[in-house]
C-alpha cells in the first residue's frame, strides 16, 4: 500500500474513533474530497476586500447593499414558516417548533436577524436536540429586536421567556440553549446571559447597540435603533459582566464585519469573559462581509461537547 495511503487509513481510523463511525467517515470522506490548499481557514475566507486598508468605505458601501435588499419572503409564507402563535395580553408572537428526530437532549432557541420578514424559520429537525424559532414582528417597520416591543414598551423579552418557559416545562430538567446571528446574536447573547442557558453558538453579533443608533444616524427618522434611547435600551456589556455565571459560547464572525465591526461589539464582550474567566472558543476570519462559516450542524455539536462534558463522556 502506498505510504499516503496507509497514513489517509490510519486517520480514518483515528476520526472513527474519536466521534464515532458515522461522523468519523464524513469527516474523512471532507478530507479525502478537499485538496490541502482548500482545507486551510484561510482558504475560505471571503476574497473580496480581504486586503482592503478603508474599512469605513467598505463599511458604507455595504450598508447601502443590504439596505437596499429586497424581501426574502412575504405574508403568504408565514403560516408554513411560523405556524405556531403564542398570545400574551392580546399580542401575538409567530413561532416554529421541531421537535428533535432522536432522544431529545434539551431545547434549542434560535433568534433570527433584523428585519422578521427576511428570516424563514427552521426548516429542518435537530438530530437530539428540540428547536424553537421564534419570529419578533414588533417595533419599528415591523423588523423586530428581541426585547423593546413597540415604542419603548419593552414587552417582547417577557412574551419570549415565558414562550421559553412553556416549552421547557413539556421537558422538566433538560437543559436549554441559544442560537442566532446578527440580531439574533444579540438575542441569543441577551436572553441566554440574562436568564442563564447552557450555552451559546452565535455568529456576527451586535453587541453595543449605542453604536448602532450611531451608525443609523443618530435621531433620524429612518432608523430602527431610535426607540432605544434613554432608559429603554438594554446593556448587554452590563449584563454580562454583573450575571452570576457566562454560559459557555462559541463565536464566529469576519474581523472586519462591515455591520457588526468586531473590534465595536463581539471583541468588547469577549473582554468581559476573559476577565470574568468564562469559556469561550472562537473563530474569526481576516475577511471583510457581514457572514461567517457557522452552521446548524455545528451548533448541535457545540451544545452536544457541552452536555456530554458535563456528563462526563467528553473524554
Amino acid at each position: 500500500m502506498d505510504y499516503k495511503y496507509f497514513r489517509y487509513a490510519g486517520r480514518v481510523a483515528e476520526l472513527v474513533r474519536d466521534n464515532g463511525l458515522k461522523e468519523g467517515l464524513r469527516q474523512a470522506l471532507v478530507r479525502f474530497l478537499l485538496t490541502g490548499k482548500d482545507i486551510l481557514p484561510l482558504a475560505r475566507v471571503k476574497k473580496e476586500g480581504l486586503f482592503a486598508t478603508d474599512v469605513d468605505a467598505v463599511h458604507e458601501r455595504e450598508k447601502i447593499r443590504i439596505r437596499s435588499t429586497p424581501m426574502m419572503f412575504d405574508a403568504s409564507h408565514v403560516d408554513a414558516a411560523y405556524p405556531l402563535v403564542f398570545e400574551k395580553d392580546g399580542k401575538f408572537l409567530r413561532h416554529v417548533f421541531l421537535p428533535a428526530k432522536g432522544k431529545s437532549r434539551g431545547l434549542v432557541v434560535r433568534f433570527h436577524g433584523h428585519n422578521a420578514f427576511r428570516h424563514l424559520g427552521i426548516m429542518k429537525s435537530w438530530e437530539h436536540f428540540d428547536v424553537l424559532a421564534p419570529w419578533d414582528t414588533f417595533g419599528w417597520k415591523r423588523q423586530g429586536s428581541w426585547f423593546w416591543g413597540e415604542k419603548g414598551d419593552g414587552f417582547v423579552a417577557e412574551m419570549i421567556q415565558e414562550l421559553i418557559a412553556g416549552f421547557r416545562d413539556k421537558s422538566p430538567g433538560l437543559p436549554w440553549f441559544c442560537t442566532g446571528g446578527s440580531m439574533g446574536g444579540f438575542g441569543a447573547l441577551y436572553h441566554g446571559i440574562r436568564y442563564g442557558c447552557d450555552g451559546i453558538y452565535v455568529l456576527y453579533p451586535q453587541v453595543d447597540l449605542n453604536a448602532k443608533i450611531d451608525d443609523y444616524g443618530g435621531d433620524v427618522a429612518d432608523n430602527p435603533y431610535a426607540y432605544l434611547r434613554g432608559d429603554n435600551m438594554p446593556d448587554l456589556l452590563e449584563i454580562a459582566g454583573n450575571s452570576e455565571t457566562l454560559p459557555p459560547m462559541f463565536l464566529i464572525q469576519n474581523q472586519y464585519d462591515h455591520v457588526n465591526p468586531f473590534a465595536d461589539h463581539a471583541f468588547r464582550l469577549l473582554e468581559i469573559y476573559n476577565r470574568r474567566k468564562g469559556w469561550y472558543g472562537l473563530r474569526v476570519h481576516p475577511s471583510v462581509g457581514h457572514d461567517g462559516d457557522g452552521s446548524q450542524e455545528e451548533a448541535e455539536l457545540f451544545f452536544s461537547m457541552i452536555l456530554d462534558r458535563k456528563e462526563g463522556r467528553l473524554k
